[in-house]
């Protein structure tokens, strides 16, 4: 992989084993919603594979309520982290994660996490792992609907790195990793932990580069 000058992780099932109630985290956004009166289940979404939170603007404008945004918006993000930390204190680096990183580092390249978790669970579930990385991303760092899927987030993930979107190699387990480094022009690496598979990756793209574990990256870049 000629021209790579940084290696970005996600975080949940790729560099860390996690555990996180997603049927909880994935019902957070509606329940505040609800709390203000909003109708949740009348707004159109659209077919991203993560909801964006446009929507919930565009009804509060429509209805005269665009003041309310940002309040609704923080309390999201709030219940989004409050449902991340619940088992935070189980996060463990998958084998040989915490140790590639100073293989990398030898190796010459930036390392850093971009993930839709928040900075303060990012955070926590690092533990002292944190302080390692050149980069650590959540979702918060800009404005929500630029987090992955979207190329927005691997762009400002390349800006804080101080590489090009296409110097990254990206290691993930899911098609949002794929889709937000694919679309930005960033390489990608496959996982088979977390939600990662054989098959998934074929699915999406055959050409896909496969490894184990997220440690196993060494491997691919030597």
């Amino acid at each position: 992989m000629d021209g790579i000058k940084a290696v970005g992780f996600d975080l949940d099932g790729t560099f860390m084993r996690t555990r996180v109630d997603y049927a909880k985290l994935n019902a957070a956004d509606r329940l505040v919603c609800l709390e203000y009166g909003i109708p949740f289940d009348e707004i159109d979404f659209g077919d991203s594979p993560k909801r964006p939170r446009a929507p919930i603007r565009t009804w509060l404008e429509e209805h005269g309520r665009g003041d309310e945004f940002r309040v609704v918006s923080d309390d999201i993000d709030r219940a989004f982290t409050e449902c991340e930390c619940e088992f935070v204190s189980e996060a463990t680096p998958f084998p040989g994660s915490a140790e590639c990183l100073p293989v990398l580092k030898s190796m010459g390249y930036k390392v850093g996490i971009l993930t839709r978790g928040s900075l303060e669970y990012a955070t926590r579930a690092l533990g002292p792992l944190f302080r390692e990385f050149d980069v650590v991303i959540g979702r918060d760092h800009s404005v929500y609907d630029n987090a992955k899927p979207s190329p927005k987030a691997m762009e400002e993930f390349a800006v804080e790195l101080g590489v090009g979107p296409n110097e990254i190699l990206y290691v993930g387990d899911n098609s949002t990793d794929w889709l937000s480094a694919h679309s930005a022009g960033a390489s990608f690496a496959g996982v088979r932990t977390g939600s990662g598979s054989d098959e998934l990756w074929a699915s999406i793209d055959p050409s896909i580069p496969v490894i184990d574990c997220a440690g196993d990256v060494v491997e691919l870049l030597r």
